[in-house]
């Protein structure tokens, strides 16, 4: 067997690299992409997720990135740029809530989510069980109360004089006494929230009664009557970019915290597990194929998308530049050279 000449290893390195550039370029990335997604989804009809991914390892992966992905400053002042940069676009001066959703659609989402009775009436009993809102109606019916008595009750409305002699009554018992009204108060309070249940119950039952199915869909229709024309340049004077980057910054404190909690990562466990129980045995191409992404759809995007990005100079140059490298190592390596020798 004859040598063969460094000459003719450097002229074997350049003919493969022109080889593989071309291949990446005009009519060569298309056979390409033909022939390289069809290898794909042949290779992928033959293997399936459980021999492609091992579950355990996956599990461990995912945990550790949900831990220790950063999350930056940079990122988060980019996220916040954005944000402001969409609120004060001009675009929105046009825009809408019918720019965005049509009515129909609108109707169905409120439609559908007005069903859920049970979880509506289990918020109410929430909110009406927390002391802000025994407090809250305490001193309501209080102010209730006292306005009654001081100016709507018919022995003040309907006797002359005797509204103002009340009040200066008031006035002169605050000034001999000035603890009475205090103690008035405290006492029809106290009075209040001993009987405060039934108030909370009637309160319930009204405002279950208020947020009905039907009632939710009139209330919807009245928001879309009184919304849906109003530019969303509007909103731009409630949002400035302070409260955006004060919002983030919250989001990311609160992320923080979650992403170490014990309940996130046992979650992320059981959905891998899940998949794995449904999905693991299953092959990869029928799979893909079955979420729509059949090997007709993925190759014409890869026409539409690679050939304008591999034809951009930066790219074509780190290509060319890597594939050299590559070469070069190949071409320079022991078994190579040892064939010119």
């Amino acid at each position: 067997m004859s040598k063969i000449t460094k000459e003719s290893l450097q002229q074997l390195e350049q003919l493969q690299t022109e080889f593989l550039l071309a291949r990446i370029q005009g009519e060569g990335l298309q056979e390409t992409i033909e022939r390289e997604a069809s290898a794909i989804y042949a290779w992928g009809a033959n293997v399936t997720l459980a021999q492609l991914l091992d579950e355990a390892k996956l599990k461990e992966h995912i945990s550790r990135l949900v831990k220790t992905v950063p999350f930056t400053s940079e990122m988060r002042n980019v996220v916040v740029k954005a944000i402001v940069t969409a609120i004060n676009s001009d675009l929105n001066n046009s825009a809408n809530l019918q720019t965005l959703v049509p009515k129909s659609e609108y109707d169905k989402a409120i439609s559908h989510y007005a069903q859920f009775e049970v979880v509506r009436m289990d918020v109410v009993r929430i909110i009406l069980d927390s002391p802000i809102y025994s407090e809250l109606i305490s001193d309501v019916l209080y102010h209730g109360i006292k306005d009654y008595v001081m100016t709507e009750n018919p022995l003040v409305k309907n006797v002359p004089g005797v509204s103002s002699l009340m009040k200066f009554g008031a006035k002169s018992l605050n000034k001999a006494m000035p603890k009475l009204e205090e103690a008035a108060e405290s006492a029809i309070k106290k009075f209040i929230n001993s009987n405060l249940r039934n108030s909370v119950d009637l309160s319930e039952r009204i405002l279950n009664n208020a947020l009905s199915e039907n009632n939710i869909r009139t209330i919807a229709d009245h928001f879309w009557g009184a919304l849906s024309e109003k530019e969303f340049s509007k909103a731009q004077k409630y949002v400035d970019e302070d409260k955006i980057d004060s919002t983030a910054q919250l989001t990311e404190d609160i992320w923080q915290e979650i992403r170490h909690t014990e309940y996130l990562h046992n979650m992320i466990h059981r959905i891998v597990d899940y998949i794995f129980e449904h999905y693991g045995e299953r092959n990869l191409a029928t799979f893909v194929t079955e979420m729509g992404y059949d090997q007709a759809f993925i190759t014409g995007e890869l026409k539409l998308i690679l050939p304008d990005l591999l034809e951009r100079d930066v790219i074509k140059q780190i290509a060319e530049d890597r594939i050299r490298a590559n070469l070069r190592d190949f071409y320079s390596s022991a078994g190579v050279v040892a064939l010119a020798q």
